[in-house]
C-alpha cells in the first residue's frame, strides 16, 4: 500500500488543514491542526532495534566540497506500517530564498526495505517537487551495507540518487546543467539581500566542480546527538512538533508506492 493507511483516515481533515496553513507560512494556525492531527494518529518512541534498523539504512551523503550553506539538523521517521524510512535534511538555508523567511532548506530521503526489513529494495529522493528512483542506488546500498549513496546539489540541496544522470532519459542532468550554468553566470537569485550578504553570489567554478561530490556529510551524527527519531506517518507534523524549533517549509511525508514518481504528504 502507498496511501496513509486507515487508522490514520481521521487525522487528514486536521492534517490537510495544517499542511495548507504551513504552506501559507501561518505557523501558530498549522501548529493547532498538527497538534490536532496527531491526537488522532500520534507517533511513538522507536525500539532499540527500530534504532538501529534506521541507523544501518542512513544514507551516506556527498556534497561538493565548496558547498556553502552546510547541514545544521537531520531527522529520520520510520513509517509505522510500510517498510519505509523517511531521512529529513535541514540545510542551513536554500542559495536562491533568502526572502522566504524559512530559517533552512528542508530535503528528504526514503529508503524502502523489503517486507522483512532486510535490503533495501528501493531510494526515493527528492529533488525540487519531483521524487526520484534509479535501480543503481538500491544495488549500490546493498553493496554498502544497506546505506544508499547520495549526491546533493550545490547550495541549493537537490537529492540525487545514484544514476541521476540516467532519470529521465537525462532530464535531471538537462535540469542540473540548467542550473549550473544560471549560477555560474548569472548568480543566484536576490544575491543582493542582507540576508545572504555572507553567501557566495555565483558558482565560480567550472561543471566538472559542480558536480565533484566528493565530501563526505555523516548524518548518524546528528541522529545519535540529537535523537530526532520517531515512528509515524504525518511526517510534516511530528518535526513540527517534536524536532524542530524554528519554521521548515512541509515536503512530502513519503513517496506513492503504487504510483511511481508520486508522492504522499
Amino acid at each position: 500500500m502507498g496511501t496513509i493507511s486507515t487508522e490514520t483516515e481521521v487525522a487528514t481533515d486536521a492534517y490537510a488543514a495544517a499542511l495548507e496553513y504551513h504552506k501559507r507560512r501561518c505557523v501558530t494556525d498549522a501548529g493547532r491542526a498538527y497538534k490536532d492531527a496527531l491526537t488522532q494518529s500520534p507517533p511513538r518512541t522507536p525500539t532499540e532495534d527500530e534504532i538501529e534498523l534506521i541507523l544501518r539504512h542512513t544514507p551516506r551523503v556527498f556534497t561538493t566540497p565548496s558547498e556553502p550553506l552546510p547541514l545544521k539538523d537531520f531527522a529520520a521517521i520510520l513509517h509505522p506500517q510500510l517498510p519505509l524510512i523517511g531521512y529529513h535534511f535541514f540545510w542551513e538555508d536554500d542559495i536562491d530564498f533568502p526572502l522566504d523567511r524559512d530559517p533552512c532548506d528542508h530535503e528528504v530521503i526514503w529508503v524502502q526495505l523489503d517486507e522483512n526489513r532486510n535490503d533495501v529494495v528501493n531510494v526515493y529522493t527528492y529533488y525540487h517537487s519531483h521524487v526520484l528512483s534509479f535501480p543503481a542506488a538500491a544495488e549500490d546500498a546493498r553493496r554498502h551495507g544497506g546505506r544508499p549513496r547520495i549526491e546533493v546539489q550545490w547550495g541549493k540541496h537537490g537529492s540525487m540518487p545514484l544514476g541521476w544522470q540516467e532519470i529521465g532519459d537525462g532530464a535531471v542532468l538537462a535540469d542540473m546543467q540548467r542550473t549550473y550554468k544560471r549560477l555560474h553566470t548569472a548568480g543566484a537569485r536576490d544575491a543582493g539581500h542582507p540576508l545572504a550578504r555572507n553567501w557566495p553570489t555565483h558558482f565560480t567554478g567550472s561543471w566538472e566542480e559542480f558536480v565533484d561530490f566528493s565530501h563526505e556529510v555523516d548524518p548518524r551524527d546528528w541522529l545519535r546527538a540529537n535523537q530526532m527519531i520517531l515512528v509515524g506517518e504525518l511526517a510534516n507534523a511530528v518535526i513540527f512538533w517534536y524536532f524542530l524549533r524554528y519554521n521548515f517549509c512541509p515536503k512530502y511525508s513519503w513517496p506513492d508506492l503504487e504510483r511511481p514518481g508520486g508522492w504522499v504528504w
